[in-house]
């Protein structure tokens, strides 16, 4: 800046003093007139510095206690004095109108400012200053020390005010920066329980409580999966262990081999491969690599398809069905049917298990503008208000009520959930007029029109 503030202001001085010399120019163009050009400055060096001398600011009077100027000859004005080496006029050399040397002191090395002459429109020739890197004035030497002063001034100040805002902005920006990534090394060590403190509402404080929800969820996501493992692992030990205790109960001659128990251990047998199954399409629901074939699907008629495998089981049971859907409604969506089915197979699965005998199970199918529902009720035992969204949970099962030694893995309401999810459907469920649960699925529906499906679904969030 100093450096700057140096060149420029040689330049404003320079600039001032070149607008002083209108007296010259107007000789300057009276020579020219009078010459017809420049030849009589070229011929004659002694011309130009008389000019120089006649345009030559004339001196203020005298001070107080000055001795008044001497006179010159005939009590004229005294001759002039002789140019100081660097004055103005040593500096002032005259170019025709090709820039081409006329008269002054000029040295090879020297560059100019040139100031045009113009003489009724037309470029007569240049009036050139010498640049000059050096002041000889003594109020400019001071003007400028007083500058330099200034900028050490306010160099010391800004010095100052950067190290106050450093300070600041270390605070303000590099504290909660380096607590992310301590809060990241932590959580890097499965520390799930390190959280940052968040004392601003800017950006920072909204990454900071970013990082700290981001930190509850994933501690969740690891409460949650050592349950599942717990869980699974529990739900296998136990029908291992009663395959295992009716195998050794063969193998210590505590009981025959008869084909009851033969049909036991078949049962046994299916129910852990049911298990197995449904712990593998679950795991390819989380990998996204369950396959869906979509088709036009009635639902109606997946549905009586399904239940006619329940038939004897329900009359066995003791328990009533009651339909209250036409055959000839349009109930078509845009799904994978066997996939569906499973669905409805849980459902009545549940059923069967559940409900007491003698009891009840009401079907209906409704059909709105753009979406089918299907509603599955069935009587008593029910379920506690608290549970009915917990109930869609892995492994979840009532503890009271709904609770028999029939009871299933828990895994059913869950698939269930998934598969109506890829359809882009919502599964609820809800208490039952009839005393027990109600579940209803609610599934976009083909457009008979055009045979296309309808995307505009409710979408359902649901957690694990």
């Amino acid at each position: 800046m100093q450096i700057s503030i140096r060149k420029n202001f040689i330049e404003f001085v320079n600039d001032v003093e070149f607008a002083k010399q209108s007296k010259m120019l107007n000789f300057l163009k009276k020579r020219y007139e009078q010459d017809s050009g420049w030849e009589g400055y070229r011929r004659n060096p002694g011309a130009w510095h008389r000019l120089l001398s006649e345009s030559r600011p004339k001196d203020v009077g005298p001070g107080p206690g000055k001795p008044p100027p001497s006179t010159g000859p005939k009590g004229g004005p005294p001759p002039p004095g002789p140019m100081p080496p660097g004055s103005l006029h040593r500096r002032l050399c005259l170019f025709d109108a090709d820039k081409a040397y006329v008269a002054g002191w000029c040295r090879q090395e020297s560059q100019f400012d040139f100031h045009r002459i113009v003489l009724s429109g037309q470029t007569i020739g240049w009036l050139g200053l010498e640049n000059s890197d050096e002041m000889r004035n003594p109020l400019e030497l001071i003007f400028l020390k007083k500058q330099v002063r200034s900028f050490y001034v306010i160099g010391f100040g800004i010095l100052v005010l950067a190290l106050v805002v450093s300070y600041i902005a270390d605070r303000h920006i590099l504290y909660p920066i380096q607590g992310l990534a301590r809060g990241t090394r932590a959580m890097a060590q499965f520390n799930f329980d390190t959280r940052i403190s968040v004392n601003s509402t800017d950006e920072l404080g909204e990454l900071a409580g970013d990082f700290n929800r981001m930190a509850q969820t994933l501690k969740q996501y690891e409460t949650m999966r050592k349950n599942w493992i717990s869980d699974i692992s529990h739900e296998l030990r136990t029908p291992v262990a009663v395959i295992l205790s009716k195998i050794e109960a063969l193998q210590d001659g505590i009981r025959e081999l008869t084909p009851e128990l033969l049909d036991s251990l078949h049962q046994d047998v299916l129910g852990l491969g049911k298990l197995i199954n449904d712990l593998h399409q679950i795991s390819l629901m989380d990998s996204e690599n369950l396959s869906i074939n979509l088709g036009s699907v009635s639902l109606s008629a997946l549905f009586g398809r399904t239940l006619e495998t329940f038939l004897i089981r329900f009359e066995q049971q003791g328990i009533e069905i009651q339909k209250e859907w036409r055959t000839d409604d349009f109930t078509e969506v845009k799904g994978d049917a066997a996939l569906l089915m499973r669905v409805f197979t849980n459902l009545l699965e549940n059923t069967l298990k559940y409900t007491d005998s003698p009891g009840v199970l009401k079907l209906d199918f409704r059909i709105k503008k753009e979406t089918v529902l299907v509603e599955i009720e069935d009587s008593s035992p029910g379920v506690p208000g608290g549970c009915l969204e917990t109930i869609f949970e892995r492994l979840y099962r009532v503890e009271r009520s709904r609770n028999k030694s029939l009871g299933g893995s828990g895994l059913g309401l869950s698939m269930s959930r998934e598969i109506i999810s890829r359809h882009r459907g919502t599964i609820k469920a809800m208490n039952s007029s009839l005393g027990g649960l109600k579940i209803e699925i609610e599934l976009p529906r083909v457009n008979r029109k055009s045979n296309k499906y309808t995307p505009k679904i409710k979408q359902v969030t649901h957690g694990r």
